[in-house]
């Protein structure tokens, strides 16, 4: 299957002093900071570590910060801030480096001596924060800080690189007090595309709430909500899976 292109130039926007000039929009019009990948499989034979290539389709330079941070349970967010201060078993290399106008870099992710689960999947996010150059800047030009977090998955052996379809109808669900609870038996994480009991449909802000390996997962419901739960997962690609449905 071929992989999306995906552009993820506007996927996450953390502004250094205002709002995007109007030369440098213009610029950007034409490309931006592209991946040919949503999120990375780490497996536990990759003893080298995994790379992932990044591609600056603009005009413009940028010095790049990466590096991979834990996702915060309660919101599936990216922990850029270590909030929750856990140490992450993995590094990026270059950590810091210049990404060239018009070209391609490449990020190797590797191992750390910090302890990762053995007995199932762990996800983290790739963080990478991209500031302009200062070259040839005016007074008047306002810059953009963009930050892109990709999701890492590390799979110890025994799990199957491609194991999302193969799981995405042996979770279980129930109501409870107003909740929908979800139950993960198996050693993958999940996570949702669309979720919906009946006419209720889950808003992007609670599918990013992952369901964790060999864990469960709540999420609020609206009273006298009834019928089937129906429900799509996100492969390793990107892709959503088929549409499974359920009665409560």
């Amino acid at each position: 299957m071929k992989l999306k292109y995906i552009y993820l130039f506007i996927f996450s926007l953390l502004f250094s002093s205002g709002v995007f000039s109007k030369n440098n929009a213009k610029e950007e019009e034409n490309g931006g900071i592209s991946f040919y990948v949503l999120r990375v499989i780490y497996m536990q034979s990759d003893k080298n570590g995994v790379v992932l290539k990044i591609h600056n389709k603009s005009n413009n330079v940028y010095l790049l910060q990466s590096k991979v941070v834990n996702v915060i349970p309660e919101t599936g967010d990216a922990d850029i801030d270590n909030t929750l201060q856990q140490d992450v078993p993995f590094i990026v290399t270059p950590p810091l480096t210049r990404l060239e106008a018009n070209s391609e870099l490449t990020l190797r992710i590797r191992r750390n001596n910090n302890p990762v689960p053995n007995d199932k999947e762990s996800v983290y996010y790739i963080s990478m924060r991209a500031i302009p150059a200062q070259e040839n800047k005016t007074k008047n030009d306002i810059s953009m800080v963009v930050v892109n977090n990709l999701k890492l998955f590390y799979r110890p052996d025994g799990l199957n690189k491609r194991g999302v379809v193969e799981m995405a109808d042996k979770l279980q669900f129930s109501i409870r007090s107003n909740q929908l609870q979800v139950r993960n038996p198996t050693k993958y994480q999940a996570t949702f595309s669309a979720l919906k009991v009946g006419d209720y449909v889950f808003d992007k802000a609670a599918l990013r709430r992952m369901v964790p390996a060999q864990g469960i997962q709540t999420y609020s419901l609206p009273k006298a909500v009834q019928g089937e739960v129906t429900w799509q997962l996100i492969d390793e690609d990107g892709w959503n899976t088929k549409t499974i449905s359920q009665g409560l």
